[in-house]
């Protein structure tokens, strides 16, 4: 038994590099796949596959080497993912074309999901992409709005807010339309909880506070702390090290 604690030479796995699945009909997949899911074809000379134009790993479809109709579950065993800009939107979509939804939209460990069969019976589990997390660009010529509001709180309250205002902004305000970032702050003697957050437009800010859902996680904010003042801020200058 070849073991790789400690040794450098030995050859080991590194990740997936490549995903395909066989499928009955080339061109009925194509089309579910370019039409109903997305994707975008890329240039290849193999006339027994498709591949797609994916982000990390490559994606593709191919005349199947096995016979297909030996099973009635196709990948049985296997969990497929895949990212898509919004899951919600997607599983609209699919839902109103009569594709077969497995699970409905729920929120999990990564963000909002769904699956659906394709047209050959695979499973495919469909998450909302959430990018890695970057620093927040401070860039004056963007034209964001830079909303900062300083809430004033007991200290053994800083960090029940800091989750709240955690919580809200991934389950509610980062999917709202014009949301560029949001960063939060506590003072060493944890008195002051700090919001910095960007959005695109005064006018997107504006319409996202109207919501209920918005609103409500405001309040419940307000409620841990003694005082806030929120503010508006135009980013006149940057000046780095």
């Amino acid at each position: 038994m070849t073991t790789f604690l400690n040794n450098d030479t030995a050859s080991k796995l590194v990740g997936p590099s490549f995903i395909a699945l066989q499928v009955r009909n080339l061109e009925t997949s194509k089309s579910f796949y370019v039409d109903q899911a997305g994707l975008k074809p890329i240039d290849q000379n193999s006339p027994n596959a498709i591949v797609f134009d994916t982000k990390p790993v490559p994606f593709a479809i191919r005349t199947p080497m096995i016979d297909l109709d030996a099973t009635s579950n196709p990948g049985w065993g296997v969990s497929l993912w895949m990212a898509a800009t919004d899951a919600d939107v997607m599983h609209a979509n699919l839902n109103q074309s009569g594709v077969s939804i497995i699970l409905p939209p729920a929120d999990g460990p990564f963000g909002r999901f769904f699956a659906f069969r394709d047209p050959d019976g695979y499973s495919i589990t469909v998450h909302t992409h959430r990018p890695k997390a970057a620093t927040t660009t401070l860039d004056a010529s963007s034209g964001y709005l830079t909303f900062i509001n300083t809430f004033s709180v007991e200290p053994e309250n800083a960090e029940h807010l800091m989750e709240n205002l955690r919580r809200a902004t991934e389950e509610v305000f980062r999917r709202q339309k014009g949301f560029i970032s949001a960063n939060f702050h506590v003072s060493r003697d944890r008195r002051k909880v700090l919001n910095y957050a960007q959005w695109r437009s005064k006018k997107d800010y504006t319409e996202m506070t109207k919501l209920p859902e918005i609103q409500a996680h405001m309040k419940a904010a307000a409620a841990l702390a003694t005082g806030f003042d929120p503010v508006d801020y135009d980013l006149r200058d940057v000046v780095l090290a």
